[in-house]
């Protein structure tokens, strides 16, 4: 009975190896493709123009704030009481209506950046797919995922390339 126990475990044990064999493991950094690929340089860029034309109206707006201010400190004596705590009133609105703003612009370009990240991803994600396929890799990891790596197995480079002509082919 021990030699029939014996020889089952040494069978399934060469099968075990015979099919790791065949096994092809390989390894992406989505973090490095997602920001020196074609995409996500252009995902940037679009972004950064974005904000700085929302920066360069707000710094307007403070600038008119701060204008508003001053004229109503200068006018503050001359004005009647009621005059005075209208202004005030209208100064302290138009500060909330600014800050409302800006919130609205954080939040808005939160959403953007993460509409495109989760764009960028999804293509990344099709690319790893067609890479794995073409590289017949078993199973392909996210680098953040992994403790250690030999970097034979890194595909990175090969997904950025891949991905980066079927962008370019996508929108010419």
């Amino acid at each position: 009975m021990k030699r029939i126990v014996i020889a089952v475990l040494m069978c399934l044990s060469l099968v075990a190896t015979a099919s790791a064999a065949d096994v092809k493991l390989g390894y992406v950094d989505l973090q490095k493709a997602l920001t020196t690929s074609v995409a996500g340089q252009s995902a940037k860029a679009k972004m950064d123009s974005e904000i700085k034309a929302i920066e360069d109206d707000v710094k307007k707006r403070e600038s008119d704030l701060r204008a508003l201010q001053e004229s109503l400190q200068k006018q503050a004596a001359l004005l009647s009481a009621d005059a005075r705590q209208e202004k005030e009133l209208d100064f302290k609105q138009q500060v909330k209506d600014h800050q409302r703003f800006v919130k609205d612009k954080q939040e808005e370009m939160r959403g953007k950046e993460m509409s495109y990240t989760q764009q960028i991803l999804r293509d990344l994600g099709a690319q790893v797919v067609e890479l794995s396929k073409k590289e017949s890799i078993t199973m392909m990891f996210e680098k953040s995922q992994l403790v250690y790596a030999v970097d034979a197995i890194d595909y990175t480079d090969a997904l950025i390339k891949a991905y980066d002509a079927v962008y370019k082919d996508s929108h010419k």
